[in-house]
């Protein structure tokens, strides 16, 4: 048989098989966490079948080990909101301002994350963020069990 008859011939009979996609395509939800986020246009968590995309959660304070605590507190909330853990956060992306001073916070954020078990992660400084008070943000991929 030549390349092209099989092709065609595969091809046939892949078409002909009754497609799951739909079945297997997750709801996905949106959680607002707060009022202001239908005024700027988006959503705090959207939960995907067993994922949940949390926006960024920006924070500021007297210096960075405060804007960690902050961030990470608020972030545990809403972890504890979907019944989650933060064993369970998969990817963690970090916007700061002055990424000198939250490389001296590690340990900080580091007690967040039981057993030393992190996430994949990315660090970002930025010239600012959403509020010009604000030092940190930090978004996350949680997986759901």
């Amino acid at each position: 048989m030549r390349p092209l008859d099989l092709f065609l011939a595969l091809a046939t009979v892949v078409s002909v098989q009754p497609s799951h996609a739909a079945e297997a395509a997750p709801d996905i939800v949106r959680h607002e966490l707060g009022s202001w986020e239908s005024d700027i246009g988006y959503s705090g968590v959207v939960r995907s079948g067993d994922t949940l995309h949390v926006s960024g959660v920006a924070c500021g304070g007297e210096d960075m080990e405060a804007a960690v605590a902050a961030c990470y507190r608020e972030l545990g909330a809403i972890l504890q909101r979907f019944g989650a853990s933060a064993d369970q956060v998969v990817k963690e992306t970090v916007y700061t301002t002055d990424m000198d001073a939250l490389v001296r916070a590690i340990p900080a954020r580091k007690t967040f994350f039981p057993d030393a078990r992190y996430p994949a992660s990315t660090w970002v400084e930025v010239r600012r963020l959403f509020g010009a008070e604000h030092r940190l943000e930090v978004e996350w991929t949680v997986q759901l069990r």
